[in-house]
């Protein structure tokens, strides 16, 4: 028994020493650190200044944006939004960065913010390049806005059809119930003249009423008719009114802030690199040493 259990121990002893010699120690880890402190400075040096260079040599660009909203008719679009997208991805925008000299260095981007009718062009560039950008969105929308203007016109034709249409029927109504008006006034004057013998079938005076109450029943049925077209009038008007061409508000906007991470961020990243790539390379030359000496030592 005493053999099995001094055995046992001899075992648990080892295992126990073995998993000492496993667990990683910070003071070692440390002390690897101090010795390659030179490898370390090196490559932070390095990537910082990398950074600095990069952060000052870069030129600051700027966001320009120009919104876009597109046109309406009754409220809706006159084409669907994916499919302006479409055709300023595939032809519009090509079109003009083809024909305009060095707009290419720019570069133009379109999106559609959710749940909007209207577009954003984005070109990035130097705060001198204002100009340049701003003629090429201008172009850009040039484009644009007629082929939603011709869309919107042919939408709009029957609307505006109707419209002159009932704009003419009012006026010759309109003209009608005057002369009524006046034949009114006409028979009001007979029937003063006539006075007592109003009833009177010599003086013609029953021709003069029945004439007043036709003249009475055409010129309300007149005015009905006119009101109901100028309510009808209204409504087309209404209907044209809330349509709309493509309008841009401002081309070709700057941005306020620099586009980008700016140079204080760069540098920054640039310094937390070279600590992270010099710690990984001290560890590197340590494992490599290390395993010269045990390749050296056998």
């Amino acid at each position: 028994m005493g053999k099995d259990s001094s055995a046992e121990e001899l075992h648990l002893r080892r295992e126990f020493l073995s998993d000492a010699d496993d667990e990683i120690s910070l003071v070692e880890l440390w002390m690897v650190l101090v010795r390659r402190r030179k490898i370390i400075s090196i490559i932070f040096s390095l990537c910082l200044i990398s950074g600095i260079i990069t952060a000052f040599s870069v030129p600051t660009k700027f966001l320009f944006s120009t919104t876009i909203e597109l046109a309406l008719v009754n409220a809706t679009l006159v084409e669907p939004a994916a499919s302006v997208l479409a055709k300023l991805r595939e032809s519009q925008i090509p079109l003009v960065l083809g024909a305009e000299e060095g707009s290419e260095l720019f570069g133009v981007d379109v999106k559609q913010p959710p749940r909007s009718k209207a577009l954003i062009l984005t070109s990035l560039g130097l705060a001198t390049d204002a100009e340049a950008i701003k003629g090429l969105h201008q172009s850009i929308f040039d484009l644009l806005s007629k082929d939603q203007r011709a869309l919107a016109e042919a939408l709009n034709t029957p609307s505006r059809k109707r419209y002159s249409l009932l704009a003419s029927q009012i006026r010759t109504d309109a003209a009608r119930i005057s002369k009524l008006k006046q034949s009114e006034k006409l028979l009001e004057n007979m029937l003063m003249t006539l006075g007592d013998n109003v009833i009177s079938p010599k003086e013609n005076g029953i021709d003069v009423l029945q004439a007043q109450a036709l003249n009475s029943h055409a010129l309300v049925s007149a005015e009905r008719a006119i009101f109901e077209y100028q309510s009808r009038l209204f409504d087309l008007r209404s209907t044209i009114d809330m349509s709309r061409h493509a309008t841009a508000e401002a081309i070709a906007v700057r941005s306020l802030k620099p586009s980008g991470i700016g140079k204080m961020v760069t540098i920054l990243l640039s310094a937390m690199i070279g600590v992270f790539v010099g710690v990984l390379a001290a560890f590197f030359w340590e494992f490599i040493v290390k395993a010269r000496c045990i390749n050296e030592g056998r």
